[in-house]
């Protein structure tokens, strides 16, 4: 993380002769580093977690490198940790936006992660920008729909409008799924058109965003997943859809998928037939 590491160790060792040493809920140094060395995602969670409120300038250093993890779970309570020292946070911050900006796929990935984990909202604009870049990865742009997802921003809306026609179709279905969790939105109608979406994975999570915003424009193509689509969790998440858009004019297509293969299907949709009135 370029000289990232020694900055941070010198602001906390100004921060350690500036106040008195103390932990957070019993937490170390050497506990955190055996945390680490054992490779147990739940240690080294509970380890950080204990430092919370922990002075000690071994620690930053110790966190900075779990902010290159290769696990998920790892990396987002170093982010939280981080967040809980807003100093060092806006340092490491600065750095991830430049990561964002021109990174490698994987340092892509760390900086949306960090950013994302920390509510970091200056670095939309970065992001917005980033997730056009044609030489990143999957992985990099799912942490980057993660990170807006996370935000709940609406200012991240041009993130994942990009990600939903992306190549990947794991990238395509986490913006689908993620449209709902941005405050203020309004309108399901980028989601709807994943509905015809040649991933099944995508079309299910399409189907459950345009179901729970209640976009009832979408409710023909949905009557004609629930019907035809061949794969079962998708016609399970469109009768799902359907009785949350609870139209009329959906009965039709929900008393046949009554009688689907499916026994989670024949269930879903006798609910939803149920629930419209």
């Amino acid at each position: 993380m370029k000289n990232n590491g020694m900055k941070l160790a010198a602001v906390a060792f100004l921060a350690v002769v500036a106040s008195p040493a103390y932990a957070g809920k019993g937490g170390s140094s050497g506990l955190i580093r055996s945390a680490i060395q054992s490779g147990s995602v739940d240690a080294i969670v509970a380890e950080i977690e204990r430092t919370e409120s922990l002075t000690c300038a071994e620690c930053v250093q110790m966190v900075t490198n779990l902010l290159e993890d290769n696990r998920y779970a790892v990396r987002e309570v170093a982010a939280w940790w981080f967040a809980k020292r807003p100093a060092l946070k806006d340092m490491v911050a600065a750095t991830m936006v430049d990561d964002l900006a021109s990174g490698s796929t994987i340092k892509v990935r760390n900086a949306a992660d960090f950013l994302g984990a920390t509510v970091t909202y200056t670095a939309l604009p970065t992001l917005r920008a980033a997730i056009h870049r044609d030489n990143v990865g999957p992985e990099g742009k799912l942490a980057m729909v993660r990170a807006v997802a996370f935000m709940g921003h609406i200012g991240g809306n041009d993130v994942l409008a990009t990600a939903m026609s992306d190549g990947d179709a794991g990238v395509r279905a986490a913006a689908a799924t993620a449209w709902r969790d941005i405050l203020g939105q309004t309108s399901a109608a980028p989601v709807a058109g994943l509905l015809n979406d040649s991933d099944a994975n995508v079309r299910a999570a399409a189907a459950t965003t345009v179901g729970g915003m209640g976009h009832v424009a979408a409710a023909a193509q949905l009557e004609t997943l629930v019907v035809g689509d061949a794969d079962s969790i998708v016609r399970r998440n469109a009768a799902w859809a359907l009785g949350k858009l609870g139209q009329a004019s959906s009965r039709a297509a929900l008393t046949q998928a009554s009688s689907d293969k499916s026994g989670l299907v024949r269930m879903t949709a006798r609910a939803a037939l149920a629930s419209i009135k």
